[in-house]
C-alpha cells in the first residue's frame, strides 16, 4: 500500500512530542501531504508551528523513504496505524493514543484480561518475591501481565508469568529493536515468542529518559487493572498511576511496611482511595466476568523439608535476618543454623541478601 509508507516515515521521524504524531497528521488531511508539503503550507497547518515546519523539512530531507521504508520491511517488525483493526481496541479507546505503534510478536488480546505489575527498579527482596507472586498467579490463570521490561518489578513479574505459561508484553521507550536495558534480553527474547513487544517509537530510537514518561501511558491504557507493588511518591510509577486515573484504569497496590521508603508510594495511594491486593484472587475479583471465581491453587505450594530447615524457614521473612538473629529464635547453633540456610537457599526457598544476612524468597506451606 503506497500511503502505508508515508505513515511509517511520519510514526517513525524522531520528535519533541509524540503526543502531537496523531493530531497533527488529522489535521493535515494525511501524512503523505506532510511529506510533501513546503514550508509555508507546513504552517498553515494546525498545531505546527514555525519551528516545528523547520524540524520537519529537516529531517524528511535526510529521510529517503522509500529505502528507509523497504530496509524495515524486511525486519519482521510490524507496523500497525491507529486505525489499523489489529490495533489494540483498549488503546485506541483512550485519549492521546499514539499514531501508530511497532510491534515484535504479538498485541494483547482483546478477549483475556490484562494487567500491569509495575514498581520499583531497585526493589527489596519483598518487593521481589510479591513481583514473582503475582506475575506467576495471574500468568497461570489466563491474565495477560504488561509492564516495561525494565529492571526490578516490571521485568521480574514479567520473567514469572511467562514460566507459569502466560503471555505478557512490554511496552519499551525505545524502538522494538532494542533491547533495554540490555541485562533483561534473555525476557525480551522470551517476550517475542509468548507475547510481544510493544512501541510508538521508531526503530533504532535509542531509550532517553524523556521518551519514558509517554511510553507508560500505553502500559496503563492495555491493562485492566494497574497493580503497584513498590514505589516511592516521587517515582516513574506514580506518573504511569496518574495516566491510569486519567484513563479510568483501576488502580491497585500491595502494602508494605510504614517504614520503608519503598511503600511510600503504595501507601499514599492506599489513603487516596486504590484498593489494597494482597494475592492474584484479590486481582481476579477486581477483574470480574467470572475470574473471581476462579483461585490461585497453586499459589502457596506445599513442600516437605527436613526440622532444621523447617525451623529456619519459619522465622524467614522477606526483609533481612542475620544469622545470629535465626540461631538464636530457633535455638539452634550457628553451624546448624547456616547449614538449614545453604539447604533452603539451594531450593530456591531463601536468599542470602548479604553476607550473613538472609531473606524468604518464595512463600510455601512447609510440613
Amino acid at each position: 500500500m503506497e500511503e502505508l509508507k508515508y505513515e511509517y516515515w511520519w510514526a517513525a521521524m524522531p520528535r519533541a512530542h509524540p503526543g502531537r504524531v496523531k493530531a497533527v497528521a488529522e489535521a493535515a488531511g494525511s501524512t503523505r501531504r506532510l511529506y510533501e508539503a513546503d514550508r509555508e503550507e507546513l504552517i498553515s497547518i494546525d498545531g505546527i508551528s514555525e519551528k516545528y515546519a523547520d524540524d520537519i523539512i529537516r529531517k524528511r530531507s535526510e529521510w529517503d523513504i522509500d529505502r528507509e521504508y523497504d530496509k524495515f520491511l524486511s525486519m519482521g517488525i510490524d507496523f500497525i496505524p491507529w486505525y489499523d483493526p489489529r490495533y489494540p481496541g483498549r488503546l485506541r479507546e483512550v485519549s492521546g493514543h499514539p499514531f501508530a505503534i511497532f510491534t515484535i510478536g504479538k498485541v494483547p488480546a482483546e478477549d483475556k484480561p490484562s494487567v500491569a505489575i509495575i514498581g520499583a527498579r531497585n526493589c527489596s527482596e519483598y518487593g521481589r518475591m510479591v513481583a514473582k507472586n503475582f506475575g506467576s498467579d495471574l500468568g497461570s490463570q489466563g491474565v495477560q501481565v504488561v509492564s516495561g521490561m525494565a529492571y526490578g518489578i516490571d521485568g521480574l513479574s514479567q520473567t514469572a508469568a511467562l514460566d507459569a505459561g502466560g503471555d505478557s508484553f512490554a511496552v519499551l521507550g525505545c524502538g522494538v529493536n532494542i533491547c533495554y536495558p540490555r541485562s533483561n534480553q534473555g525476557l525480551y527474547e522470551r517476550l517475542k515468542v509468548s507475547g510481544g513487544i510493544i512501541s510508538e517509537y521508531g526503530i533504532y530510537t535509542e531509550p532517553k529518559a524523556n521518551l519514558f514518561p509517554a511510553r507508560n501511558r500505553i502500559i496503563s491504557a492495555l491493562s485492566d487493572v494497574v497493580i503497584v507493588v513498590e514505589a516511592r511518591t516521587e517515582s516513574g510509577t506514580m506518573i504511569t498511576v496518574d495516566m491510569a486515573l486519567e484513563q479510568g484504569r483501576e488502580v491497585a497496590v500491595v502494602p508494605g511496611r510504614i517504614t520503608d521508603p519503598l511503600s511510600t508510594g503504595c501507601i499514599m495511594l492506599w489513603k487516596q482511595g486504590a484498593l489494597p491486593v494482597t494475592c492474584a484472587s484479590d486481582v481476579l475479583s477486581l477483574l470480574g466476568g467470572g475470574y473471581e471465581d476462579k483461585r490461585c491453587v497453586n499459589s502457596i505450594p506445599v513442600i516437605k523439608l527436613p526440622a532444621d530447615e523447617k525451623r529456619a524457614y519459619s522465622v524467614l521473612e522477606p526483609y533481612a535476618k542475620s544469622v545470629g538473629e535465626i540461631s538464636d529464635i530457633t535455638g539452634m547453633d550457628l553451624r546448624t543454623a547456616v547449614c538449614a540456610l545453604v539447604e533452603l537457599c539451594i531450593k530456591g526457598l531463601a536468599h542470602e541478601a548479604s553476607s550473613g544476612y538472609y531473606v524468604r524468597v518464595k512463600e510455601c506451606r512447609v510440613v
